[in-house]
């Protein structure tokens, strides 16, 4: 059995290596953004559901404490339409921060790539 030669492992080696770097733009905007998204969607929907927001909705218009008079119904009304609204705004704030990190996703590797440039630059000169 013969040996490989140390040049044709470095070569093999610098291939897959100049490979890898040249793909790894494709995938961080491809199927890395793709996952990321799909993560994010998912945080927000779980959201949804940490702070009850689809159960409270539902029963907005059902008297609480089974009290059935105008009264229990309009007070039922207005104390749920108030928390409603107070989980909604936990929704959308947690909203804004995952569009926040969606977008921070989209600009990270340009701007650690001309960091690494700059820098590169500076230690080079």
């Amino acid at each position: 059995m013969t040996k490989p030669s140390i040049g044709l492992i470095f070569k093999t080696a610098a291939i897959d290596g100049l490979r890898e770097i040249l793909y790894f733009p494709l995938w961080w905007y491809g199927t890395g953004l793709g996952e990321t998204l799909v993560k994010l969607l998912r945080s927000i929907r779980g959201s949804v559901r940490y702070f009850g927001v689809d159960v409270w909705a539902k029963n907005l218009f059902v008297p609480m404490y089974g009290d059935d008079s105008f009264g229990g119904r309009a007070i039922s009304l207005l104390v749920r339409a108030s928390v409603l609204s107070f989980r909604a705004v936990g929704v959308l704030l947690w909203t804004f921060c995952a569009v926040a990190l969606a977008v921070l996703y989209l600009v990270l590797l340009p701007v650690a790539t001309v960091g690494f440039v700059v820098h590169l630059i500076g230690i080079l000169s």
